[in-house]
C-alpha cells in the first residue's frame, strides 16, 4: 500500500513510464483519496481519444468510483508526473479536487500560472493548493519527457 507522497509520485511515475511503453506522452496521474484509496490514469491519447489525458482518466475513475458529487474528490490529492493543462485543470476545478502536486513544470502548455490569475482573479470559487514534487521527481519526470521525445525525432 502506498503511504508517502514520495510513494504517491512514484507509483504516478511507473503509470508515466507505461504510457511511454504504449507510444504515449509519457504523463502518469495517481488520486488519493483521504482514506488512502487511490486512483490511476496515464495518457491514452494516441490510443483513445484527445481527451485521454492521465489526469482526465483519473478523476473519471475516481469519480465513476466514488460518485459523481461534487464533493466526493474535495479531501483528494492529484499526483501528476508533468503540470496539467488548461482543460485538465478545468476539469479539477469542476471535480472540486482538494489539491495538486506534479513533478515538472510544462512550460508550452502547463496551465498552473494561468489558473492562478484566474483564482487571484475571483473567476472560479474552487480553489485548491497546488505544489511541485520533490526535486528527484522532476528530474525523472523531465528525463522520461526528454527521452521520448528525442526518441520520437531520431525515428
Amino acid at each position: 500500500m502506498l503511504n508517502t507522497p514520495e510513494e504517491y509520485m512514484k507509483r504516478a511515475l511507473e503509470l508515466a513510464r507505461e504510457a511511454a511503453t504504449a507510444g504515449e506522452v509519457p504523463v502518469g496521474a495517481l488520486i488519493v483519496m483521504e482514506d488512502g484509496e487511490t486512483f490511476e490514469g496515464r495518457n491514452a491519447v494516441e490510443t483513445g481519444d484527445p481527451l485521454d489525458h492521465a489526469e482526465m482518466l483519473a478523476l473519471k475513475a475516481a469519480l465513476k468510483e466514488r460518485g459523481k458529487d461534487r464533493r466526493s474528490l474535495s479531501g483528494a490529492v492529484l499526483y501528476v508526473t508533468l503540470e496539467p493543462c488548461v482543460m485538465c485543470l478545468g476539469a479539477m476545478v469542476h471535480a472540486r479536487i482538494g489539491g495538486l502536486v506534479f513533478a515538472c513544470s510544462e512550460p508550452r502548455f502547463g496551465g498552473v500560472e494561468f489558473m492562478e490569475t484566474l483564482w487571484r482573479g475571483g473567476r472560479y470559487p474552487h480553489r485548491f493548493p497546488t505544489a511541485l514534487s520533490t526535486e528527484s521527481a522532476r528530474e525523472e519526470s523531465a528525463a522520461l519527457m526528454r527521452a521520448f521525445f528525442s526518441a520520437k525525432r531520431s525515428s
